[in-house]
C-alpha cells in the first residue's frame, strides 16, 4: 500500500502533466484562430463543439467519470481557448 506522501506526489505529477497539456492546447487554439482568421471563418463552431461534448461524454463513461463534471470542466477550457483564438 502506498503512503499518503507517495499518493500526493503522484497527484502533483498528474497535475503538472495536465497543466502542460493545457498549455499545448492553448497554443494549438491560437494556431487554429490564425487559420480561421485567414480563411474568414467564425471562431465559434457549434457543430464542432457538439462533436467534442459527445466525445467527452463517451470518454467520461469509459473512464468512470461523471459526464456532467467533465462537460463543465471542458466548457471552461473551450471558453478560454475560444478567447485565445480571437
Amino acid at each position: 500500500m502506498q503512503t499518503l506522501l507517495q499518493l500526493r506526489e503522484q497527484i502533483n505529477q498528474i497535475d503538472s502533466e495536465l497543466i502542460e497539456k493545457l498549455a499545448i492546447r492553448q497554443q494549438l487554439s491560437r494556431e487554429i484562430g490564425e487559420i480561421k482568421l485567414r480563411q474568414g471563418m467564425e471562431v465559434i463552431n457549434p457543430v464542432r463543439e457538439e462533436e467534442l461534448y459527445a466525445l467527452y461524454e463517451t470518454l467520461s463513461l469509459q473512464y468512470g467519470l461523471e459526464p456532467t463534471f467533465v462537460k463543465t470542466l471542458f466548457k471552461l477550457i473551450i471558453e478560454y481557448c475560444r478567447a485565445v483564438q480571437k
